[in-house]
């Protein structure tokens, strides 16, 4: 009986110093449990004895001490999902094109496209009866585009742009400041940073 007294006292010392500790909640809940089950496990021998009760107060310890080590073991889960955006990023190999950006008069970004991943991409206009990748039907010079303008393939590690257009043509702007037209129906390799012109239209790999 004086056993069953001073256990209540020990489990009410250890909530108010978790209380004041620095572990988040997650954490102190599962000491909390922990210490619940050792408190039952105490009981249990004290009540039933040693040979009849140390099956149940060995269940009870283990039930406690899965609630403190598997959530420690399996840490790296919730890391990896926490952190998830960052490992990504830390996965894509230096110098890798990650997106398509279509940029204004003065340079800057209106729009972009994911191209990380994929192997083949269509430019031109979505007209309801085709597919496109990048779809450039509400933009200014949108009637200078092609439905299908032109594709990008990316093969060995590089992205290659091919114009397929029947008009205006594809011109890149290179990183010398040059803007250089590219034949029709030959694949051009392309650069981080270089700047594409469907018609007038200027889209910018990043």
């Amino acid at each position: 009986m004086q056993a069953t007294l001073w256990i209540p006292q020990i489990f009410l010392k250890h909530l108010w110093e978790l209380r004041g500790s620095g572990m988040n909640l997650k954490r102190k809940i599962n000491y909390s449990i922990l210490v619940i089950c050792l408190v039952i496990a105490i009981l249990v021998l004290v009540e039933m004895g040693w040979e009849q009760g140390f099956t149940w107060a060995a269940i009870a310890v283990l039930v406690g001490l899965i609630h403190v080590v598997l959530p420690e073991g399996s840490g790296v889960l919730y890391m990896e999902e926490e952190t998830s955006p960052l490992l990504y990023e830390m996965r894509i190999p230096e110098g890798t094109a990650t997106e398509l950006s279509l940029l204004n008069e003065e340079g800057e970004p209106l729009a972009a496209w994911d191209i990380y991943g994929k192997n083949g991409i269509v430019i031109g206009r979505d007209t309801g009866e085709n597919s496109v990748t990048v779809d450039l039907n509400n933009t200014t010079y949108a009637s200078m585009i092609d439905v299908e303008h032109a594709v990008l393939n990316y093969f060995n590690g590089a992205w290659y742009i091919e114009d397929i257009s029947t008009k205006n043509g594809v011109s890149i702007k290179k990183s010398d400041g040059k803007k250089y037209k590219i034949s029709y129906g030959k694949p051009c390799r392309l650069e981080l940073g270089d700047i594409i012109f469907i018609g007038p239209t200027r889209l910018q790999i990043l």
